[in-house]
């Protein structure tokens, strides 16, 4: 059970959001790893946590609180309750999955930021014989708006659906093609927020060289389509964007205790009616897992992408990162990981300039350390301490914050 642990916990790799609550879903693959576990068709999960954020809306030391927030205190204490539960059908070589999860959130001192999230999910994975396979499946997910880039008392909730779908075609025993298509609809709940509400459909083919191995190189391309059906209220210019992508992809084990994934390319983005807001230029994201011993493991990761504009008003920028993830596991029922990332974000797509950058840049800096403890047949709890620093070369833009979490979860 301790590789099972080891290798769950290696892929709790969390995106910087506005607290610890909302990041304690980022747990999610744990779940599934012990889900994977039982045999058992139908799952259910409950869980509770509570956690304590210094600086929930990610305000400047500069930034007059009282004004931003109506209080000079920043910091709050959040409760969560959830409930979740996944039931798979097996007909042959065809698979059907049913997810949902449901948490309650509870805000002692701004709770006009209460909220139940959700994340529900349908998945048909289908094979069709030898030679052909893939999923279809649509998804739906409400969650709260992170504050990391909105730093304001406000309870802007997210609402998203999703329909995805991919079609593999072994067209040799070493060449498979690929068709991977996705469709995102974002509704964001606050009306001063609208014209963050997007469509975007992404569409990517794969060509890929498989070794006896199982070892995989191979090119791709991806086209996506954004729309943006609420303009920018001062400018009244729409975020409409083309994105096409070429990259080359490989995923290959170098050995029995190690394994890398790469994704190298060039991106342009165009903008229907802001030219100059336009990008070309490489990304990337590379990583690299290594299992030393049974007991520890180490994962690095680079990469260079840009961001959506959901999550940073009516500019996108071109993030640039890389992060440290090692874990250990102590004893049978104890996994120590830890994680430090660093990222810095150049904003681009400022309409209000002929290059199309703002000038403005960040540099993101998290440090994590987790404890999960399973002191009883499927029953886990996990600690989470988290501390994350931004600076800019703007002002009132850069923050600290310390959070501290506890969650514990109970299957059956």
């Amino acid at each position: 059970m301790n590789m099972v642990r080891l290798a769950a916990l290696c892929a709790l790799i969390a995106i910087q959001r506005q607290g610890l609550a909302q990041e304690l879903e980022e747990y999610t693959p744990l779940e599934k790893e012990r889900w994977i576990q039982e045999e058992q068709p139908l799952k259910v999960k409950v869980s509770g946590g509570i956690s304590y954020d210094s600086n929930l809306f990610r305000l400047s030391e500069q930034t007059d609180a009282q004004t931003v927030i109506g209080t000079s205190d920043k910091s709050d204490i959040i409760y969560q309750l959830g409930a979740g539960g996944k039931y798979e059908l097996r007909q042959s070589r065809q698979k059907f999955i049913a997810e949902a999860n449901v948490t309650e959130y509870k805000f002692r001192h701004f709770d006009g930021l209460d909220n139940t999230s959700s994340d529900l999910r349908g998945e048909w994975q289908w094979q069709v014989g030898n030679d052909w396979s893939g999923d279809l499946g649509v998804g739906y997910r409400r969650y709260l708006q992170s504050f990391a880039n909105f730093q304001q008392n406000l309870r802007d909730m997210v609402d998203q659906d999703r329909v995805y779908g991919s079609a593999n075609y072994l067209l040799h025993s070493q060449l498979k093609l690929t068709l991977d298509a996705d469709w995102v609809d974002t509704q964001h709940s606050d009306q001063s927020r609208n014209e963050l509400d997007s469509k975007i459909d992404n569409t990517a083919f794969t060509v890929n060289w498989v070794t006896p191995a199982q070892n995989t190189v191979g090119l791709q391309y991806r086209t996506a389509d954004a729309r943006f059906p609420h303009p920018d209220a001062t400018t009244l210019i729409t975020n409409d964007y083309t994105e096409d992508e070429y990259s080359l992809v490989a995923h290959w084990r170098l050995s029995g205790a190690s394994e890398a994934s790469a994704r190298i390319g060039h991106t342009e983005r165009k903008f229907d009616q802001a030219p100059n807001r336009n990008f070309s230029g490489p990304t990337w994201r590379l990583a690299y897992l290594w299992l030393p011993t049974g007991k520890t493991s180490l994962e690095l990761a680079t990469w260079r992408e840009l961001s959506q504009f959901q999550d940073l008003s009516v500019t996108y920028v071109r993030v640039t990162g890389i992060s440290v993830v090692p874990t250990w596991s102590v004893a049978p029922q104890v996994v120590l990981r830890g994680k430090i990332s660093l990222q810095t974000l150049e904003y681009l797509g400022d309409s209000g300039t002929s290059s199309g950058s703002s000038g403005r840049e960040d540099k993101d800096r998290l440090y994590q350390i987790s404890a999960l403890w399973t002191p009883l047949r499927l029953t886990e709890l996990a600690f989470t301490i988290e501390t994350g620093r931004r600076t800019s070369n703007q002002a009132f833009v850069g923050y600290k914050y310390d959070a501290i979490s506890v969650l514990a979860t109970r299957y059956f």
